[in-house]
């Protein structure tokens, strides 16, 4: 469960990162505004905590998971009632990344699709993409996109790789 909660933790900071990157742009564009307004500065101190808050909630939850359990205690104070299934835990990890995959992808295609008719209709107003507004958009929905799709084809790649990483750690803290 917690290695889901580390999936779905990713997919919310796929939001939070475009967030963050545009505050960045706009500081590049605007060189003095940290002498104009200092509420522009605490937002993207904001952001950066909230990306590296993001980046330690996933990286617990995905690879050092017996960390978290033995710290909150997660596997005491239970009854001896067994609820067991028998799927691997690495088949409900690859169930869990192709669903989030699949959201991902459904829930992004439509205004990536709306985003580029509206910019290809007024593809004559802008000299180059980046000076159109529907252009963070297009990026920003096209990567989740990729994302989304790539989660669906390559779950198995992801799963091993969070399988790897976390017998990895699991090793490192047993030595």
């Amino acid at each position: 469960m917690l290695k889901i909660l580390g999936i779905y933790i990713l997919l919310q900071s796929l939001i939070a990162i475009p967030q963050f990157l545009t505050t960045i742009y706009f500081f590049i564009g605007r060189p003095n505004i940290l002498a104009d307004n200092t509420g522009m500065f605490t937002e993207c101190l904001y952001l950066i905590g909230l990306v590296l808050l993001y980046v330690q909630l996933f990286r617990y939850c995905i690879f050092k998971t017996d960390l978290i359990i033995d710290k909150l205690k997660l596997d005491q104070g239970f009854e001896d009632e067994r609820f067991e299934f028998n799927i691997h835990r690495s088949t409900v990890l690859k169930i869990c990344i192709i669903i989030i995959g699949g959201i991902l992808l459904i829930s992004n295609i439509p205004p990536f699709c709306k985003d580029i008719l509206a910019y290809s209709q007024q593809i004559s107003d802008y000299r180059r993409f980046t000076d159109s507004p529907q252009a963070k958009y297009i990026v920003f929905e096209f990567l989740q996109v990729f994302i989304g799709y790539f989660m669906l084809t390559c779950s198995r790649m992801i799963v091993n790789y969070i399988e790897l990483k976390s017998k990895k750690t699991k090793k490192d803290t047993t030595v």
